[in-house]
């Protein structure tokens, strides 16, 4: 190890290590290492969080692998991959505990549970330069290279003639060996650059004087040494410039995006930016439309029609869809208000054994009707001919082997699915003048106040909102993730591009319905593949609902035995 120095310039709580082996600690000492072996960058505990970052460099002096450890996540950066557990991903990444997404030239790890984030560049052969960095000072014992970012500790200023010796000195230990690896020299003169700031005329005039040629871009785009950490695109074309870092980046010329939908890199005006909907790419102009609604490609957005078809709130299980399309997940297996209105009050009761539901009851001025598996009641008698049952003033229903449909006088209509499993779907009155509220929401249009308690409070979160709804005392029982087994391989036929249903997927996007069928199933207690088919057909349904015929589904899924099932 070289000599080391304190500077007090260093950013406060970053601590980066570059070329083949400079190390710059979170207190500004920096020091150079000549080694091969693996080595703890930083390794710590936070909130219970465990926290470990080992570095190994190869015989190029580039880093050539990096294991990030945090909260028992293995992330590991080799060969240019990234590898999540045994899985390799590409930017950007989403996992419940970190993002993995670009950062100008740069990809970036941020972490969900801990306040760090792990920057790297890679370049052929290994990493260049990474660095790790704190949003805010920890109490706690760190250990490895980075040292501990005890920023009130010792630090001192220095001057040129103090400072110039050593950094000239950990420019030759950098260097000596690997004066043929240009991004080895490169990586340090573009530190050194940094650290004297963009401000400085040194960052103007540091390629030329090292011979260090400026990153290569793909496409139309082009390499600024500072510019925007994130480059407006397609997708969100109105990035705010001056609210994001500067860092060294690739972006596209003035008054142009860039055109994230396609892979060749290309930058567009915000006029030429396709539009995208389930999956599939459409060019300015294009349109798209079902029975409800017509929709125009239009600068990357898209412009539709008013929906003519009436909303609709639909309950199949734990899984909500609220009248004005608010989808949620109900978190216990208790007793709900689904919807209520002036003289009307529609509840639901969820099975104890599973995520189903057990029971729909509508309240109809004095009358009452319940509807459970395979079963109608009225005031208390079973059901076989709705007509003569019911009185004709207020409902009108019909009946088919799977489900009972009634239409109100006042234009609400509700259908229960009687098997196999109980569905419930509500469409709401014509011209409601009265409020109406419950889990089902509010049906004005507007999704933002769709969660709005029983004592009128509009909450963020689904939990407490359902809970308010809730009759007598509802606990949150019904557990949030599940083991994917036997699920993952059965609904992915909703996202097989050439499979029956993808003659739906221009209309309606199966990223729900898959992530629902997923859930359904694996956390089936009993006859997996009914709750398939039932998780298969929510997906039929909502198809038909806009007009797409998909065929017989049933057979194609061998879920035949399921669609008949006599009352």
């Amino acid at each position: 190890i070289a000599d080391s120095i304190t500077t007090a310039e260093t950013q406060k709580y970053t601590c980066r290590t570059f070329g083949s082996g400079v190390v710059q600690t979170f207190n500004g000492l920096t020091f150079y290492v000549h080694s091969n072996c693996p080595f703890t960058l930083i390794q710590f505990t936070h909130n219970h969080v465990e926290c470990d970052i080992i570095i190994r460099r190869g015989d190029s002096g580039l880093i050539v692998q990096v294991e990030i450890t945090i909260n028992k996540v293995r992330t590991v950066l080799q060969n240019g991959h990234i590898l999540v557990g045994t899985n390799s991903v590409s930017v950007p990444y989403d996992h419940m505990y970190q993002h993995i997404f670009a950062y100008g030239i740069y990809n970036r790890l941020k972490s969900l549970l801990l306040p760090l984030s792990v920057t790297w560049h890679s370049v052929p052969g290994g990493i260049d330069t990474l660095w790790v960095e704190l949003e805010q000072e920890l109490s706690t014992d760190m250990i490895g290279l980075c040292g501990k970012h005890n920023v009130s500790g010792k630090t001192r200023s220095l001057n040129r003639s103090t400072l110039t010796p050593h950094y000239i000195h950990l420019c030759e230990s950098n260097i000596y060996g690997y004066e043929q690896v240009k991004s080895i020299g490169c990586a340090f003169f573009k530190e050194v650059a940094q650290y004297c700031g963009n401000t400085s005329y040194i960052w103007n005039v540091w390629r030329t004087v090292s011979n260090c040629e400026q990153p290569s871009c793909a496409g139309d785009l082009v390499y600024v040494e500072q510019g925007a950490a994130f480059v407006p695109s397609c997708s969100n074309p109105n990035i705010q410039f001056f609210n994001q870092d500067l860092t060294s980046s690739c972006v596209c010329p003035n008054g142009k995006v860039f055109n994230d939908h396609v892979e060749d890199s290309r930058c567009v005006t915000v006029s030429s930016c396709p539009c995208v909907f389930a999956g599939r790419t459409y060019e300015p102009g294009d349109i798209r439309s079902t029975k409800c609604q017509s929709c125009i490609c239009d600068s990357g957005k898209w412009q539709c029609s008013e929906n003519i078809c009436p909303s609709k709130c639909v309950i199949e299980g734990q899984f909500v869809s609220t009248f004005d399309g608010k989808r949620y997940v109900l978190p216990g297996k208790c007793t709900y208000v689904a919807s209520q209105g002036l003289n009307w009050t529609i509840r639901i009761e969820f099975s104890k054994k599973g995520a189903s539901l057990k029971t729909v009851v509508l309240e109809i001025f004095q009358e009452t009707y319940t509807f459970s598996h395979n079963l109608v009641k009225f005031r208390e008698e079973e059901v076989t001919e709705l007509h003569q049952n019911c009185p004709d003033k207020w409902l009108h229903p019909n009946r088919s082997s799977m489900n009972v449909q009634v239409h109100t006088s006042f234009g609400m209509t509700i259908q229960v699915q009687v098997s196999p499993e109980l569905q419930l779907s509500i469409t709401p009155p014509t011209n409601h003048s009265s409020m109406i509220s419950g889990l089902c929401g509010n049906s004005n249009g507007d999704t933002t106040d769709d969660f709005t308690t029983s004592s009128g409070i509009v909450e963020n979160s689904a939990q407490p909102f359902a809970q308010s709804w809730s009759v007598g005392v509802c606990t949150a029982d019904i557990p949030p993730h599940c083991i994917k087994i036997f699920a993952d391989e059965k609904c992915s036929v909703l996202n097989n591009q050439t499979g029956v249903f993808a003659e739906c997927h221009g209309h309606i996007p199966t990223d729900h319905y898959y992530t629902a069928c997923i859930q359904r199933t694996c956390k089936c207690s009993s006859h997996l593949q009914q709750c398939l088919c039932v998780a298969l057909a929510s997906y039929a349904k909502a198809c038909a609902g806009v007009g797409i015929d998909i065929g017989d589904w049933r057979k194609d899924t061998h879920c035949s035995e399921y669609s008949f099932n006599k009352i």
